[in-house]
């Protein structure tokens, strides 16, 4: 039987695009199991809020579409 691979990210988590030139910021707002049985991410712009996009959990984990976005330095 197969095995469903559990999702490495967080709500709140965020992540950059792997091509990004403007290094734009995706925050986690939510981690939800899609009708197919594949675990999705819906994240949102950090910048623009209201922009949002869904992808499976699998391409949030793979570098050659997502990073991890370097902590913010503390003051």
């Amino acid at each position: 039987m197969f095995k469903r691979k559990s999702v490495d990210a967080q709500v709140g988590d965020m992540f950059i695009k792997a091509h990004d030139t403007k290094k734009s910021i995706w925050v986690v707002e939510k981690i939800f199991e899609h009708v197919d049985g594949i675990m999705h991410a819906r994240l949102f712009n950090k910048l623009q809020p209201k922009t949002m996009i869904t992808v499976s959990a699998s391409t949030l984990a793979d570098p050659d579409f997502f990073y991890r976005a370097p902590p913010a330095p503390l003051d």
